[in-house]
């Protein structure tokens, strides 16, 4: 029997060429905004705190839900999603499966010209920046959430949603240049109880 033991590491090979940022819009009043529900549990409650908050307080008026039902796969509407949408938000990544997919999702709505943040629970931000710098986008913008999502009461759930979105529409809003290079420098805290190597 050999010593020695292969190990396998599936993170893929980064792309050569970076993808840019979306441009921004000034503000969101008057434009379609999208809302893409990764189907993972407790998204839906978070992303209708966040809608209802987008409309009080942000004039936000015309708002479409994608919902794709499965986490742990790419949206399979993108192009009709982005010729439907001017600016976009996807979630809720709160596993080591859904956060990569939320990420790449909104890096698939970016590289179609319409500009995107992912929603990703403080314990997964780590590795949804990774990905995204991993498939070209160094600058995604991410907005961490607080970790974990799932509660008994709904209503603290929602709150969430509600609480991130002034980060959303000011991430949409701020031109491209001074998002992509805040997010470029950015770091995420570890998971609590990560062990950061020596």
């Amino acid at each position: 029997m050999a010593d020695t033991v292969t190990v396998l590491m599936p993170t893929g090979a980064q792309q050569t060429e970076t993808i840019p940022m979306a441009p921004r819009p000034m503000a969101l009043r008057g434009l379609r905004v999208a809302i893409l529900d990764n189907g993972k549990e407790f998204s839906d409650i978070v992303l209708d705190g966040l809608a209802q908050a987008l409309a009080r307080d942000f004039e936000v008026t015309d708002i479409k839900f994608w919902r794709k039902g499965f986490p742990a796969k790419g949206a399979p509407f993108i192009p009709e999603m982005a010729a439907e949408s001017d600016v976009a938000i996807s979630g809720v990544g709160h596993c080591g499966s859904s956060s990569p997919w939320s990420v790449i999702d909104a890096v698939n709505l970016e590289k179609a010209g319409v500009p995107t943040v992912a929603l990703i629970s403080r314990s997964f931000c780590p590795l949804g920046q990774i990905v995204g710098r991993g498939v070209g986008h160094i600058g995604l913008p991410i907005v961490m959430l607080p970790h974990p999502i799932g509660e008994a009461d709904e209503a603290r759930i929602a709150q969430k949603g509600i609480d991130a979105a002034a980060e959303c529409v000011r991430l949409l809003t701020t031109p491209a240049n001074l998002v992509s290079a805040e997010y470029a420098a950015k770091t995420f805290p570890l998971p609590e109880h990560a062990v950061p190597r020596s």
